[in-house]
C-alpha cells in the first residue's frame, strides 16, 4: 500500500512539476518528409502539440478531433502530431489514413515523453508565440474545451 501511495505521489508531482516550467523544453525532429523542426521554428506563433502513439486507442479519437482544429485555425497556429512509437513512415502514413487526420507528424520517440514530463498519450501542449506553456491537456479532450482555449490564446 505504501508502494502505490509513493507511485501516485511521483506521478502527481512529475505531471505538476512542469506547469511550473514556463518554455518548452528545446527539440529537434524530423517531420514525415524528413524536414527538421526546431523548438525555435515555433517562435512567433501560437503552436498545438499533441503526443501520440500508433497502439493508442484514445489518440484514434483525438487526432481527427485535432483535425478539425487544424483545419479552422491552421493559418494562424501551428499543428504538430508528435508520434513517440513509431519511426516508419509508411505506418505513420497508413494510420493517418485509417484515423482521418492531417496534421503535420514530427517522428519523436519515448525520451520525448521524459523531455516534455508527459506520463501517458494523448497529451496535448498548447503554447503561445514565445514558447511558453499556455495549457496541458492530459488525456482526450472535448473539442470545445481546445476550441475555447485556442481562441482565448489568439485573442490574448
Amino acid at each position: 500500500m505504501k508502494n502505490i501511495a509513493v507511485h501516485i505521489l511521483v506521478s502527481i508531482l512529475f505531471t505538476f512539476s512542469f506547469s511550473f516550467a514556463k518554455k518548452i523544453p528545446r527539440f529537434e525532429l524530423k517531420d514525415e518528409t524528413g524536414k527538421i523542426v526546431k523548438r525555435d521554428d515555433l517562435k512567433g506563433k501560437p503552436a498545438v502539440i499533441v503526443f501520440w502513439g500508433i497502439n493508442c486507442l484514445s489518440c484514434k479519437e483525438e487526432l481527427p478531433m485535432l483535425n478539425k482544429l487544424y483545419q479552422k485555425y491552421g493559418k494562424k497556429i501551428n499543428f504538430y502530431a508528435v508520434v513517440i512509437d513509431s519511426k516508419d513512415i509508411n505506418e505513420i502514413r497508413e494510420t493517418k489514413n485509417l484515423w482521418k487526420f492531417e496534421l503535420p507528424v514530427l517522428i519523436g520517440d519515448y525520451s520525448m515523453l521524459y523531455k516534455f514530463r508527459i506520463i501517458g498519450t494523448p497529451t496535448t501542449i498548447i503554447i503561445d508565440k514565445d514558447l511558453d506553456i499556455y495549457k496541458k491537456l492530459i488525456g482526450p479532450q472535448p473539442e470545445d474545451k481546445v476550441e475555447k482555449l485556442i481562441k482565448d490564446l489568439l485573442s490574448g
